[in-house]
């Protein structure tokens, strides 16, 4: 008889019941069942792991899908054991690597995940886990946030242009502290027309002394002449927008307190990168998780989604379209910080530059600077070393 010194727990997440699959370190399935994601489904399950030797480590591991696995892996904690997440790429990756059967049903993916569990630094990645998870949904909470932001200021803008389509203009296209201050204390052109010593004193104040009287004159004139459009609702619309758009502002600053305070208590080297800024960095980090389970940097830029299609037929091979895979927002993070790496960092220049004098277009060069930069951050990432421009490679 084996003597058992671990269990594998591999559970897959969905939205009305989970399936899981109990093996032994050395891969001997002892369990396989269903339970329900509701409370009568939880106590099933950890009527199970109780009735395991508890004397032994067990390891339990499902998939990060979303909001599904929420109360779950709360009730994993809560009950005293520990848990690790797999990105569903991943686990993709290793059953394809396992198996050369295309089998994909919740039983096959469960095992899976037991599979994988015996074959990760648990102990290490599982603590680091619960801190990454935190930040991950921060960042994403953010990304979403400054979404509805600049939505809101489309629709803002939208509503100036009936109103007061002179307005932007006159701020140089750009809805400043000064300008939404201007909006939502005097409310329509109509006001803005009528608008005394009081109120520049007023608008010089709030501006810092920057909206001088010269300006305050234009606007007034500006105002009176405009061919906005009269009307009470647009007016209130107006309002609720710049409402809407301050009150984004305002969870902006506060997650990014929330990301930073989180952020500074990450193991990470990325903060040694020049240029990079804290919120990009976080994200990047968060986004990609443990980078233990990036073997290679080509695994990385795989995940990433900068890897280029391949079709082969015969002798000839055509290389196509980066393939847009993995996290859209770790891509868009390292999307945004490639063009100012090119100031920071004197390689990243020289590479860009040499793919442009090979005929590159831009947005290709900036793509072979991204997977280098994604290289670049594997490195110093999966060695803890800081950043050092004569190392990339």
């Amino acid at each position: 008889m084996e003597v058992i010194h671990m269990y594998l727990v591999g559970i897959d997440i969905s939205k009305y019941k989970h399936n899981c699959f109990i093996a032994t370190e050395s891969g001997v399935p002892l369990k396989e069942f269903v339970f329900e994601n509701n409370s009568e489904g939880f106590k099933l399950f950890h009527k199970v792991l109780s009735e395991l030797d508890q004397g032994q480590e067990i390891r339990t591991g499902l998939e990060a899908t979303g909001h599904y696995g929420t109360n779950l892996k709360q009730f994993i904690m809560a009950s005293g054991y520990t848990y690790l997440e797999f990105n569903p790429y991943l686990t993709h990756q290793f059953s394809k690597a396992m198996s050369l059967r295309r089998i994909k049903t919740d039983k096959v993916d469960a095992k899976t995940i037991s599979n994988m569990l015996g074959s990760v630094d648990y102990k290490t990645l599982h603590t680091q886990f619960y801190h990454i998870n935190e930040l991950k949904q921060l960042v994403r909470d953010r990304d979403e946030i400054l979404t509805n932001r600049s939505k809101t200021l489309v629709k803002l803008t939208n509503s100036l242009d009936i109103v007061f389509p002179e307005f932007k203009s006159f701020f140089n296209n750009r809805l400043g502290s000064t300008a939404l201050f201007i909006l939502k204390k005097y409310k329509s052109p109509a006001k803005i027309s009528k608008l005394i010593m009081k109120d520049y004193e007023c608008l010089r104040s709030a501006s810092n002394g920057r909206f001088t009287y010269p300006k305050f004159s234009r606007l007034k004139l500006l105002a009176k002449d405009t061919v906005g459009v009269q009307s009470t609702i647009y007016n209130k619309r107006m309002l609720a927008l710049i409402s809407d758009y301050e009150y984004f502002d305002q969870s902006l600053d506060e997650i990014d307190q929330e990301i930073i305070q989180l952020f500074s208590e990450a193991k990470t080297k990325l903060r040694t990168i020049p240029g990079l800024g804290i919120i990009q960095a976080a994200t990047i980090y968060a986004e990609i998780g443990d980078i233990h389970l990036f073997s290679n940097p080509q695994k990385l830029i795989a995940y990433v989604g900068f890897d280029v299609s391949i079709n082969q037929s015969g002798i000839s091979e055509h290389h196509g379209h980066i393939v847009k895979r993995g996290s859209p927002l770790l891509r868009k993070a390292i999307w945004i910080y490639a063009l100012p790496s090119l100031r920071f960092i004197p390689t990243l220049n020289d590479y860009y530059h040499k793919k442009k004098a090979e005929g590159k277009h831009h947005k290709v060069a900036l793509t072979h600077v991204c997977r280098k930069l994604i290289r670049m951050i594997h490195h110093i990432e999966y060695n803890q070393i800081d950043f050092d421009d004569k190392e990339i490679k």
